[in-house]
């Protein structure tokens, strides 16, 4: 099967449209004057003139132990009615490339002006040469072959893995893992394309591991478990596979993206699905201890509860910061937190939707997104959606607790919403926020809120370097007690002591 992976396309598709060359054609003093030696060559130059290649992607997918070359070959087949010129086949990043290329014979980095017959081909030998003990490889060395005919270029994509490390996945698919997998911090993980883990399988990350995800992957947890082991100062980190400094704080590096095909008004159309980085559905009893996730789209997404009753997700000790959409979201789910830092998203830091669960202590969302305009709270609850039939649907919210807790940001200030927006439409008795602080203009108006107080900045100790610790000696940053059977730690995210007791301090930092 070949693959056509156009970049432009033409305007119309005329009639075949032909240029003719001979070998000695000359006019001299207006008289024509035309050799015997004409060949009668012709070209197809319509501008629907494609090529196909045997492989929209060629992919290297040996770990080299050390330096290694591999070799595999392409072929480009001429799909136009009639004989066309390859005007040029180019390898892009050219000498300074790490993989090299033979095109029909002819050593690359390019070569041009090349003659196929209808329904011919030619065959492209690509190698590629790699040290993975080079830190100054990307994990993921990529590179494209451009072909132009008729002025009009198509591509195909040529990857291989880079430095040492542990790689999951492939381009573009969805890779199954093996069921209860580990994941040492021996070497770093390389997600390309989505993994999964299948039902009643576990995948459980140790402690130090860091995990590069690239653009449009991610991990799926399809009513398994996900066990994310890290501990205080060997947390495990999500992030992009971009190691150059300047990707070092640009959001939206990764996470799942499912391209697909949808019917609209204007006929079929392609569309993007977006999901977390960290995916997981209907899991009977995930957890997340001392985790960094950063620089994404959606960071974690939970839907759906595997086990009535229990959390699908537990976290402790996790920072969620710079997404380009939500830090956590959450659909009909059950999700317990305490010791949880999540700031600066495009939308919202939590999204606790569609119902469910949730009880989260001495958590901060602060959200000081700067990268554009926020329109959406810091913290947004609701209970219901609309059906396809515009119908409205009610989930309940049941036992849901935030206790000692901060919801801020930037837009405190203004008066187009609050950082926290409850929207209910079903009953709210299950819901209760009790002893944080929370900016909600009308919020005394509302019977699930106690001893929490109104519209008082935190006094955050640097909000410019996202500094989150309260440096006030306050009374009023003092928390509640904490009932037995909520989440807590008698230890903060700094690994601190926690007033242990009746006054615990309310955000992710104890006061020392």
């Amino acid at each position: 099967m070949f693959h056509s992976n156009t970049t432009t396309e033409p305007s119309s598709s005329p009639a075949r449209t032909w240029i003719w060359t001979c070998s000695t054609i000359a006019v001299i003093l207006g008289m024509l004057v035309t050799s015997t030696g004409c060949q009668g060559d012709k070209y197809y130059l319509g501008a629907d003139a494609r090529v196909a290649f045997s492989q929209d992607t060629v992919w290297f997918d040996t770990v080299f132990t050390s330096i290694g070359s591999a070799s595999q070959a392409l072929r480009i087949v001429n799909q136009s009615p009639g004989r066309i010129l390859l005007e040029d086949v180019t390898l892009e990043d050219g000498e300074g490339s790490e993989f090299r290329i033979n095109i029909d014979g002819i050593p690359g980095p390019s070569a041009s002006n090349l003659v196929l017959e209808e329904g011919d081909s030619i065959y492209v030998f690509v190698e590629v040469t790699v040290d993975p003990e080079d830190v100054n490889l990307p994990f993921v060395v990529k590179d494209r072959i451009r072909v132009t005919v008729n002025g009009f270029s198509q591509y195909t994509e040529l990857l291989a893995w880079g430095q040492d490390a542990f790689f999951h996945g492939s381009p573009g698919g969805l890779s199954s893992l093996s069921c209860d997998e580990i994941w040492t911090a021996e070497r770093p993980h390389v997600i390309y394309g989505v993994v999964g883990v299948a039902p009643d399988c576990n995948l459980t990350i140790e402690a130090g591991c860091a995990v590069h995800v690239h653009a449009g992957g991610g991990i799926y947890v399809d009513r398994g478990t996900l066990e994310v082991n890290g501990e205080l100062g060997q947390e495990v980190i999500f992030e992009g596979d971009r190691l150059e400094p300047e990707y070092a704080d640009i959001p939206g590096q990764w996470g799942i993206q499912v391209d697909t095909l949808v019917q609209t008004d204007f006929g079929v159309a392609q569309a993007s699905i977006l999901g977390g980085g960290i995916w997981l559905y209907g899991s009977p009893g995930s957890t997340m201890r001392h985790a960094i996730l950063r620089n994404g789209t959606i960071g974690l997404q939970v839907d759906t509860a595997g086990t009535p009753g229990a959390a699908a997700l537990n976290m402790e000790n996790c920072v969620i910061h710079n997404m380009s959409g939500i830090g956590l979201l959450a659909q009909g789910s059950n999700v317990d937190g305490t010791n949880l830092l999540m700031y600066d998203c495009a939308q919202a830091c939590a999204a606790l939707t569609l119902g469910g669960r949730y009880r989260f202590t001495h958590s901060t969302f602060a959200n000081y997104w700067a990268d554009g305009t926020r329109s959406t709270p810091t913290l947004l609850i609701n209970d219901h959606y609309e059906d396809v039939n515009g119908n409205l649907q009610i989930r309940p919210l049941v036992e849901t607790r935030f206790l000692n807790c901060i919801m801020w940001g930037n837009n405190a200030g203004l008066t187009d919403f609050d950082e926290l927006v409850v929207d209910l439409e079903g009953n709210d008795n299950d819901l209760l926020i009790r002893g944080c602080a929370v900016e909600m203009d009308d919020f005394g108006t509302a019977d699930w809120i106690e001893e929490s107080s109104l519209d008082a900045a935190p006094p955050f100790a640097d909000v410019f370097n996202r500094d989150f610790h309260i440096i006030s000696g306050n009374s009023q940053w003092n928390g509640l007690g904490i009932p037995a059977g909520m989440p807590f730690l008698a230890t903060d995210l700094d690994g601190l002591p926690r007033v242990v007791g009746s006054a615990p301090d309310k955000g992710c930092y104890e006061r020392q």
